[in-house]
């Protein structure tokens, strides 16, 4: 191996991102209570609102702004989802994700 071409092959290797710098750049969510009876179709019961079947899609690097306790998971549209919100397993909160803009960060 020559120089010029171990020269080229390093040059070529400081251009990728790094994991850690691909976080870094990521957008700022601003989340927002959600009431559950607007996004999801269930039946109030005491203090609580019941649905069935829904399912968690992934967890997200947010945590919940209320308790705290846990990162937020992602909920897509489904049968009994009627938009996509982030949920708290801890407190079974509902959030909105909003960029800076005000544009819906979760798009249906």
């Amino acid at each position: 191996m020559n120089r010029a071409s171990n020269h080229a092959e390093l040059r070529g290797n400081s251009h990728q991102a790094q994991p850690s710098d691909q976080r870094h750049d990521a957008a700022h969510l601003y989340l927002v209570q959600l009431d559950p009876q607007t996004v999801v179709d269930g039946v109030r019961y005491d203090d609580t609102y019941l649905a069935d079947e829904i399912r968690t899609c992934g967890t997200m690097r947010e945590t919940c702004p209320v308790c705290a306790e846990g990162h937020l998971q992602l909920v897509l549209r489904q049968k009994s989802v009627r938009v996509p919100h982030l949920f708290c397993l801890e407190c079974t909160r509902c959030f909105g994700a909003f960029l800076a803009d005000g544009t819906p960060a979760l798009i249906e």
